[in-house]
């Protein structure tokens, strides 16, 4: 009787999860996917051309970045507040001694789940993502992108006017030394030289 009864529930779980879990080989219509209203989250890899069809759609984003600028992307997507990520980026000084070792991360199927956790039914995420899709739809679309184009082509080539901020100010400007002068250097010296007077001093008054 019992065994009749874990038989029974066996075949209806799954019977659930060939509706719940389907594994597809080959080429996906992820566009198609992602269009469905009960598609809430999206676990990606974090390529370019999938985050832009998961945000204009207006999906919030569990990344799981592999490789190159995947990594660069999960997390500008947790910076702009539209994903979590289970990539967590090292610190500065790992990057800089290693900047492209990202692919030996791991992370623990827990945190699949306290991320999609955070994200599920979230306000603020979804309003963060649908934020973004609104800039998205509203800048202009295809037509837009031939105008800016055709704008370029009259340039003939000429694009100072579009050079960025930072890259107009001079060397020590660009790399806040005048800044890490003033504040680090410069009371490293007066600290120093407080120092030496009073050791001097101090010497002076043990001859005396």
């Amino acid at each position: 009787m019992d065994e009749a009864h874990i038989d029974d529930q066996d075949t209806d779980l799954n019977r659930w999860d060939k509706y719940r879990v389907r594994i597809e080989e080959g080429f996906i219509q992820q566009k198609w996917i992602l269009q469905q209203d009960s598609v809430k989250i999206f676990l990606s890899h974090c390529g370019m051309g999938s985050l832009l069809e998961s945000i204009y759609l207006v999906k919030t984003i569990v990344c799981m970045p592999f490789n190159m600028e995947q990594f660069a992307n999960a997390i500008t997507i947790v910076s702009l507040g539209i994903g979590k990520s289970l990539f967590t980026p090292p610190s500065a000084w790992q990057s800089f001694i290693d900047p492209y070792n990202f692919v030996q991360y791991t992370f623990k199927s827990e945190s699949v789940t306290d991320n999609v956790m955070t994200l599920w039914m979230n306000e603020t995420y979804e309003n963060a993502a649908n934020l973004m899709s609104l800039e998205m739809k509203y800048a202009g679309g295809t037509k837009r992108a031939v105008q800016e184009i055709e704008f370029f082509v009259e340039l003939k080539g000429d694009l100072d006017r579009f050079t960025p901020f930072q890259n107009t100010l001079p060397f020590y400007q660009r790399n806040m030394l005048d800044l890490l002068f003033i504040y680090i250097v410069l009371p490293g010296i007066i600290l120093l030289f407080m120092i030496y007077r009073c050791c001097k001093g101090s010497t002076k008054q043990k001859r005396d």
